[in-house]
């Protein structure tokens, strides 16, 4: 299942659920990374989500992201240790570790001992379709395949919650996040919500038409 633990990874997706009994580390990093996402995207890029409510959203977490609300969010570790998983791994199916609420991360490494570098959230855009938002790997998590792990690791989830589809937007400045939802099967499609840049894109993934043998 989606909270199991599966194999052992340089890379780990937790489940962040804001719950009391959940380690703060993990609620924590996901609000430290949801600002890198609006940080980033403005002082790097020139797009400002003000537009967006992000600041209410960023106070009100997990909110729409809930998973009791048929929505998710997750944050990714890698190592404290340097080196290990270097590349341009975008991350398998059977190397990704899962680590679900009140779980313990296998070997009996500590969270404390590792560094939160990825976040990405899930929430319920319409019946049936879903839409991925604040995908970010700061700068220390690049080229781990932390991007990936988290992409799969959503995109299993979203099936295993009956959504047929699932939608996002970008803007084409954004090089390397679009090559990754390319890589995992997102194509263009009609834009599905505002946005005043002038290099916005929508794109979807049919989550029915996929292979699930």
């Amino acid at each position: 299942g989606i909270f199991a633990n599966q194999t052992l990874s340089m890379v780990v997706v937790h489940c962040v659920t804001f719950g009391d009994d959940e380690d703060p580390i993990l609620s924590q990093a996901a609000k430290t990374l949801f600002k890198g996402y609006f940080d980033e995207l403005k002082n790097d890029h020139g797009c400002d989500l003000t537009f967006q409510s992000f600041q209410d959203e960023l106070a009100s977490l997990p909110g729409k992201f809930s998973f009791s609300v048929k929505g998710g969010l997750w944050v990714a570790s890698v190592s404290g240790e340097d080196g290990g998983d270097e590349g341009d791994s975008d991350g398998d199916d059977d190397d990704i570790v899962v680590v679900g609420p009140g779980s313990m991360i296998p070997g009996g490494r500590q969270l404390k001992d590792r560094r939160l570098v990825g976040v990405v959230a899930l929430k319920e855009l319409s019946p049936g379709v879903g839409e991925v938002k604040r995908m970010f790997v700061g700068k220390e998590g690049r080229r781990k395949g932390v991007g990936g792990r988290l992409l799969r690791v959503l995109l299993d989830y979203a099936k295993s919650k009956h959504y047929v589809e699932v939608k996002l937007d970008s803007l084409e400045r954004l090089k390397s996040a679009l090559s990754l939802y390319e890589k995992n099967g997102f194509v263009r499609c009609e834009k599905y919500v505002e946005c005043p840049e002038k290099d916005h894109v929508c794109l979807a993934l049919q989550l029915a038409m996929e292979a699930t043998g």
